[in-house]
């Protein structure tokens, strides 16, 4: 590009400085991003490694939130009644709480500053996070939980942050690659999080093994300490990333109508948020309290052997969520989204039904729930996600999106408090713990079907065309409601257009 040609695409009107093509300059200037900064094989590097590093980043959530099942256990097991029923919750819920906290704070902030900002940002949190949980001490039992818990805390709030960036910043990619939306998606997000549920029930098995009863402190401290290995395999490519063509032509950074914002998308949000509440409702009781289930099912097994029928049945996590990436595209969110709320009540009501009987079996109650798991992934744990981050306009997507998965994030929190309290009125009224983990598995049903139902509802139907006009309909919302779309996009300063106009001129 000549440097007439650059000067031609200036414009000044008050101070403000337009749209300009000029090569950015990371480490000069404001650090602001012009449209077509990137050269074409940076931008498709960029976009290939967001989608990837998006989605090995997910699995530190998977695995913090399914490693600490049994950290849990451990710790009761070394400190006895000092780790009451309120420390456990403290010590399971400091993540989520965590989780809630950066969904909100980041998905703003990324839609303000960048993504790429924010997804670095998380990485070093989610690092200093495990790093200060795996030495977590005190100078007394109470005071070691609590550094634990504000540890989980910190790594939650950047794991939470993950859900706005990597989600944002994938949908981006996807759609400027051509790749499939859907599929890659789902293969970058809910998949890689399943995996990390998976891992985060086998590394704790071969921590046992190795240490043995005897040794469970060092057990639960590598346990914690080696899921700093994703976040950290991640961070050099993060910081290789850049910010989306989509994010720097339709960034609002300034002034920002969040009145507005809300009044015309509080359906959209009811979507994406109420449905997710229900899914992580289901989805992290069932998850995280699945040793809790299997110790109640096969009371005389070591803890050896609950730890390994744990693992056989996460297994189905990440297999219902690659099977239902190859349906999201060809069937829809909707269809697909629903029909997973549909079989897994099914399966549910099986369960509760017969759990006294089909228990005596135990395999076939390990398949059967394994199966529970599976539809829940396969349809709501591969499309919230999914729906999230594709009904919004890219300005307010981070948003919104962050905003979606911590009312998700709060359905897991509330889920997990209840859970137990549940199971135990239950089985008290009944006197029977496996009738009344089938009423559990009942109520677990009929939210399903709730879930299925509003899907039914409220998930839009968004076919390519609709979601290529996102953007433009929210400019002309903008437009309608006085607001100055040319503060829409990334807009370089003075000194950049300077330095990009004398570097043209040179070249030229």
């Amino acid at each position: 590009m000549s440097a007439a040609d650059i000067k031609e695409n200036i414009h000044v009107d008050g101070g403000k400085q337009g749209d300009i093509d000029v090569v950015h300059h990371e480490n000069g200037g404001n650090g602001t991003e012009s449209l077509d900064s990137y050269p074409t094989s940076v931008e498709k590097t960029s976009q290939l490694t967001s989608l990837i590093f998006a989605g090995i980043a997910y699995g530190s959530d998977g695995y913090q939130a399914n490693a600490i099942g049994a950290v849990s256990g451990w710790l009761g097991q070394i400190y006895g009644d000092v780790y009451d029923s309120y420390a456990s919750t403290r010590v399971s819920n400091a993540l989520l709480i965590g989780d809630i906290i950066g969904q909100i704070g980041f998905g703003i902030l990324i839609d303000r500053v960048g993504r790429k900002f924010g997804i670095v940002a998380c990485t070093a949190l989610v690092c200093l996070g495990i790093i200060l949980a795996t030495a977590s001490s005190g100078m007394t039992p109470q005071g070691l939980f609590w550094m634990l818990c504000i540890s989980r805390g910190i790594s939650g709030v950047g794991i939470g942050g993950e859900y706005p960036c990597c989600s944002t910043a994938a949908s981006e990619s996807a759609e400027e690659s051509g790749r499939s939306r859907g599929f890659w998606l789902v293969i970058c997000g809910n998949f890689i999080i399943d995996c990390g549920f998976l891992l985060g029930t086998i590394v704790p098995v071969i921590m046992f093994a190795i240490c043995g009863e005897n040794a469970l402190e060092p057990a639960w401290r590598l346990t914690l300490g080696l899921g700093l290995i994703l976040p950290v395999t991640v961070l050099y490519f993060r910081l290789k990333m850049l910010n989306s063509k989509m994010y720097r032509k339709e960034a609002m950074q300034h002034k920002v109508p969040y009145g507005l914002i809300f009044k015309h998308y509080w359906k959209y949000l009811l979507a994406s948020g109420g449905i997710w509440f229900l899914y992580d409702f289901i989805s992290y009781s069932f998850g995280i309290f699945s040793d809790t289930i299997l110790a109640l099912a096969v009371p005389n097994n070591s803890m050896m052997q609950t730890l390994e029928w744990n693992i056989v049945l996460n297994v189905f996590y990440p297999f219902g969520a690659l099977a239902g990436a190859f349906f999201v595209d060809r069937w829809g969110r909707k269809k697909t989204m629903a029909t997973g709320f549909f079989v897994q009540a099914v399966f549910g009501i099986v369960l509760g039904a017969a759990a006294p009987q089909i228990v005596t079996v135990f395999p076939l109650f390990v398949i059967l729930y394994g199966i529970f798991l599976f539809f829940g992934e396969f349809g709501p744990g591969d499309c919230t996600i999914l729906v999230a981050s594709e009904i919004y306009p890219t300005a307010i997507r981070g948003t919104m999106m962050g905003l979606s998965a911590a009312i998700g994030k709060a359905g897991a929190a509330i889920g997990t408090q209840v859970f137990k309290p549940i199971l135990k009125a239950l089985t008290a009224s009944t006197g029977d713990a496996m009738k009344a983990q089938g009423y559990v598995f009942i109520i677990g049903s009929c939210i399903s079907i709730l879930g299925g139902i509003m899907t039914l509802l409220l998930v839009p139907e968004m076919s390519n065309e609709k979601m290529k006009k996102n953007d433009e309909e929210f400019r002309q919302l903008l437009i309608d409601n006085g607001y100055d779309v040319g503060l829409l996009g990334i807009h370089p300063s003075p000194e950049d257009a300077k330095a990009g106009l004398e570097s043209a001129e040179k070249s030229s």
